[in-house]
């Protein structure tokens, strides 16, 4: 009952907000490679009815263009959209805020060097077919696990001053910025809107989430409304007339057991849950009840769990496979500026 009365909640408030016409989601995942692997994208592709439009791949401050290029060229030649996760750190600083020295202009010299190496990736395609990118800056910042967390005003001018400085270059046409929290805050404020930067400076908002299971003391069984829906409607609230992308997502397989080696200290009573059940109620959610999402980048590798859909040890897939097939969702890239977002 109380997951019935959630759904209404969310669909209830949402008639009044603006949404996209003609609304497609973009389908998209993070596979293994960082976008240096064509076969683990081939795989993915393969594997799944209908190919990826976002291909996610992670990117510090220790990598520009020289490395950028090739594993965007890759995703591009399969037809998608590279979104860069790229993260404010260097391995030899991996617990330094780097955002106050960025504001300082310390790191002008590296941004410069990202800026000419993006002109020299972009010089390759022909001037009606220039690629469009999805920057997402720094994110998750919402949270102490990253270097450049739990900073609200150091984040914002940090952020703005990249974009002024790729705005200079002439380079932002070709680029959107995704500002993406995590679904719940673990910082000293426990209010996103603090970090951010303006509306003339982001495209997309975002939320990462995932689904823990009980692998945790501090974590539960959770659906997709339980992980999206508050800091949905918090984004839509805030930033209606901004495109919600999914950066990351993924649940938990029922036979997880707590790995000691991530922290985990919970125990497998989620053992009778179903990933797949997950999976599917996700998509018709999307469709029902989250109308101003308009991507969605599954996480798609093992790592503290079993995220992944198509391993051997891994389920989710037929349930992915089934879902996508509604034409609501789409391997088609697209931009912000086509989405038309409509006005109360």
């Amino acid at each position: 009952m109380k997951k019935q009365v959630l759904a209404v909640s969310v669909a209830a408030f949402l008639a009044s907000m603006p949404v996209a016409t003609q609304a497609e989601v973009m389908l998209g995942a993070y596979v293994e490679g960082d976008g240096w692997s064509l076969a683990e994208i081939d795989r993915f592709n393969t594997l799944t009815t209908k190919p990826m439009a976002v291909v996610n791949l992670f990117s510090n401050f220790d990598y520009d263009w020289g490395y950028l290029k090739y594993q965007s060229d890759n995703i591009i030649s399969r037809g998608a959209m590279p979104m860069i996760s790229w993260m404010p750190a260097t391995k030899n600083q991996s617990g330094v805020n780097l955002l106050t020295q960025i504001s300082a202009g310390q790191w002008d010299a590296y941004i410069q060097k990202w800026i000419n190496g993006f002109k020299w990736f972009q010089s390759a395609y022909p001037a009606d077919k220039k690629p469009r990118i999805l920057l997402r800056f720094a994110h998750e910042f919402n949270g102490r696990w990253y270097s450049w967390g739990n900073s609200p005003d150091a984040y914002k001018a940090a952020w703005r001053y990249l974009h002024a400085k790729f705005t200079a270059a002439g380079i932002n046409q070709q680029i959107e910025w995704v500002w993406c929290i995590n679904n719940v805050s673990a910082d000293n404020y426990n209010d996103v809107t603090l970090y951010y930067p303006g509306d003339d400076v982001v495209d997309w908002t975002g939320i990462d989430g995932y689904n823990w299971g009980t692998n945790y003391t501090w974590s539960h069984w959770k659906s997709f409304d339980e992980t999206f829906s508050i800091p949905y409607l918090s984004l839509v609230d805030n930033y209606p007339y901004k495109p919600i992308l999914l950066g990351e997502v993924a649940s938990a397989e029922p036979a997880d057991l707590p790995n000691a080696t991530y922290g985990q200290n919970g125990n497998n009573t989620d053992a009778g849950q179903s990933k797949a059940v997950w999976v599917a109620d996700m998509f018709e959610r999307l469709k029902t009840d989250y109308p101003a999402i308009r991507a969605v980048s599954w996480f798609n590798i093992n790592k503290e769990l079993s995220w992944a859909l198509h391993n051997s040890n891994n389920t989710g897939l037929s349930a992915y496979n089934l879902q996508i097939n509604d034409p609501y969702y789409t391997s088609t890239p697209q931009s912000v500026s086509t989405m038309n977002l409509t006005t109360p």
